[in-house]
């Protein structure tokens, strides 16, 4: 709408406007005589703040490109991001990242430090930790303390022979670190000052366990006349590593506790006897050698045990120490959402992903890195760290263990060249860009197309974007008032980095379609990859009384339907649409039914009432427990707000008093322009907050400092 009201004009069709010239103010009904403009913000005055430029760089899933810088966009002021947004939002921020990285295994330190040639190894360790040209800059790795199932022969700190024991551990010894290990980690710090340091074993020394043998299912339990040597086997590590002049960072007390190896080192260590060795040795012997740097991850195992950390945290020490981290997980069960409940539950504890590895199973490892990095910090991983960081070209060497896993690094033992895997790119799509102290911040999943975008120390920004689909997909990156389009390929992804602030926020349209998992906060759920159209990842693992939060919906004038898509294989229940809290008004209910399969999916309708203007929308789940998932959402019948009516316009010490009257809680547009002749060119001065009573009034201080000005309301 178009109000127009002009000195000596009539008011045409619906249109509200007011004409002012310095000298006088028209308006039929009042007058006052000579107004000189002189307002804090000429805004038409003002010059434009140049156009941020955006680089680029690009992997794709048939590997033609990997990490290829592209040619840069640039962002444009627009009204809005587009029909297929991705949103960017610094001023919401969320987990701090501390790095990205693999493990200096024996194999690792082994084909680096004795294989490779001193310039191809000094070349490589340029690329692995540095940012210079193509480096990825790696800053988290996470070292086994002893053998482990990348190895060339089992081996601890402290070994004996059978019937022997060292309760003292005056036989400790990091001597065969100090050949490869230690000699690459301190090379890699003085390449990366940056980086931190984890330590953990796959098995204590045999003697400390039932059948004096490292291999988990040969081995047993560690016995518990052995407790207080465990832990001091810990200090003794920290200690060594220290006069190497090596920090170790966190330390976890055993490597996949809920697994017993089967031919390599293994400790079946159940959640409560590692509560009761971290809470009554290993907390107080680095506390009394003075260790209080060194942190504990809990844990360190798959996604599908939560039961596990949370049976530790359940101990009121253990919780409120500041020595204990986090829980560490990996990435072969379960789903990254754990992190998220996780998260929420122990918003004092970080969340850390310790290890994943790509290897000859993984049937497209650029999908499964994008689709799953990105998971983990949508979900509050602190750190991503891939397994071994180098190997021979037959993922070696090693004895028992796993003989298909990837390293990022390969050296062929026969040419002795040096090449690098796929996941060096993908890794380094984050690694490379998010630096360390870098906070995750919000950013939305458009149809498609999932993201994760951080704030960099230096306040750069980078976003990560991957196509989750078997089609190109095209959309549109909104970052405050400012947005560009971008097409990726199927399975592409992508990394774009800029610099500036962000100027405004933002706002949701619902008439796009929505992914669930853009939410800005959760309660109760978890997210998890799903296999319907689109691809991404749905919400559930929800019971009653679970919900999502989504800010800055502007629901204009109203709608009458909205669509949900959902799937369940368990109770089922309703879904419940509320404006601004979890009890707010009700604008719509949707059944939630049993659809034979968690991902089976149905669109589902509700009709929709009283919702106008902008509101943070909540979906409630209510039923049992195990109620569904839901993957996205989206809002159709919009209805036309009322025309803005009665603009008074009066002039004020400080500016222009202005009020008129329309929709209840729509939010309308104040906008001024210099004369009305084609093309007319309104620029906004004031989007007003919603209003239930339907009666604006304000004061403008930012009008145009001209001789004549007209300003109008409209709807947005």
């Amino acid at each position: 709408m178009n109000l127009k009201k002009t000195a000596g004009g009539d008011v045409e069709s619906t249109d509200i406007a007011w004409k002012i010239q310095e000298g006088s103010v028209f308006n039929p009904a009042w007058s006052r005589s000579f107004f000189t403009f002189a307002f804090l913000l000429g805004i038409f005055g003002a010059a434009l703040a140049p156009a941020q430029t955006v680089s680029v760089w690009l992997t794709t899933d048939d590997q033609s490109q990997k990490m290829q810088p592209q040619a840069s966009v640039t962002f444009a002021t627009t009204g809005s991001g587009g029909t297929n947004p991705v949103i960017v939002d610094e001023t919401q921020t969320y987990q701090q990242i501390e790095g990205f990285g693999a493990s200096f295994t024996d194999t690792a330190g082994y084909i680096l430090n004795e294989v490779a040639t001193p310039s191809s190894r000094a070349n490589a360790m340029t690329n692995l930790f540095t940012r210079i040209g193509g480096g990825i800059g790696l800053s988290f790795v996470r070292n086994p303390m002893g053998a482990s199932d990348l190895a060339r022969y089992m081996y601890s700190y402290d070994d004996l022979a059978t019937g022997q024991t060292d309760t003292n551990l005056t036989g400790f010894s990091i001597a065969h670190d100090q050949a490869d290990i230690i000699p690459l980690v301190k090379q890699a710090l003085q390449l990366n000052p940056q980086l931190k340091v984890m330590a953990n074993p796959w098995s204590p020394p045999g003697w400390m366990k039932a059948t004096n043998s490292m291999v988990g299912l040969i081995g047993g339990p560690l016995l518990t006349n052995f407790s207080r040597p465990f832990a001091n086997y810990f200090v003794k590590y920290i200690q060594a590593y220290q006069a190497a002049g090596i920090t170790i960072n966190y330390i976890s007390l055993q490597n996949e506790p809920l697994y017993s190896t089967p031919d390599y080192p293994g400790l079946y260590m159940d959640a409560t006897t590692q509560l009761n060795l971290l809470r009554n040795y290993v907390l107080p012997a680095l506390a009394a050698n003075n260790l209080t740097n060194t942190r504990v991850l809990v844990y360190d195992h798959n996604w599908d045990r939560p039961d596990y950390p949370a049976t530790i945290f359940s101990d009121a020490t253990v919780l409120a120490s500041a020595q204990v981290a986090g829980t560490a997980w990996h990435g072969y069960g379960g789903t990254p959402g754990a992190m998220l409940a996780s998260a929420s539950q122990y918003p004092t504890k970080g969340n850390y992903l310790t290890e994943h590895s790509g290897g000859t199973w993984v049937g497209d490892q650029v999908r499964a890195d994008f689709e799953e990095i990105t998971h983990c910090m949508r979900c509050w991983a602190k750190s991503y760290v891939k397994w071994n960081l180098a190997a021979n070209q037959n993922y070696g060497p090693n004895t028992g263990g796993c003989n298909t896993c990837s390293p990022l690094v390969y050296v062929n033992t026969s040419t002795l060249a040096i090449s690098y895997g796929i996941e060096f790119y993908t890794l380094g799509h984050f690694s490379k860009f998010v630096l360390p102290g870098a906070y995750r911040i919000f950013s939305g999943n458009a149809s498609g197309v999932v993201s994760a975008a951080f704030l960099n120390p230096d306040g750069s920004k980078a976003l990560v974007a991957f196509n989750d689909t078997t089609s190109s997909q095209i959309f549109q990156v909104q970052w405050g008032s400012q947005s560009f389009s971008y097409t990726l390929a199927s399975y592409a992804g992508a990394t774009f980095t800029w610099t500036g602030t962000q100027s405004g926020g933002y706002t949701v349209n619902p008439t796009n379609q929505i992914q669930t998992s853009s939410f800005n906060s959760v309660l109760g759920l978890q997210t998890e990859p799903t296999s319907d159209s689109w691809g991404g990842y749905d919400v559930g693992y929800a019971n009653t009384g679970s919900y999502a939060v989504y800010q800055n919906v502007n629901f204009a004038a109203g709608f009458t339907n909205v669509n949900a898509r959902i799937a369940s294989a368990g109770t089922g229940g309703t879904l419940e649409f509320r404006l601004d809290s979890p009890t707010g008004a009700l604008i719509s209910v949707v059944t939630l039914p049993v659809t034979g399969g968690w991902q089976t999916w149905q669109t589902m309708s509700g009709s929709v009432s009283n919702a106008t203007g902008l509101h943070n929308l909540y979906i409630i789940f209510k039923g049992g427990n195990a109620v569904g998932n839901l993957n996205w959402f989206q809002f159709s019948g919009a209805l036309a707000p009322a025309a803005p009516t009665g603009l008074k316009v009066t002039l004020m010490g400080v500016g222009l008093q202005m009020q008129f009257s329309g929709t209840p809680n729509y939010p309308y547009i104040l906008a001024a322009a210099t004369n009305l002749a084609p093309p007319v060119h309104w620029q906004p001065i004031l989007t007003n907050p919603a209003n239930a009573s339907g009666i604006w009034s304000f004061t403008v201080t930012n009008a145009p400092n001209v001789s004549a000005c007209f300003y109008r309301a409209t709807g947005q």
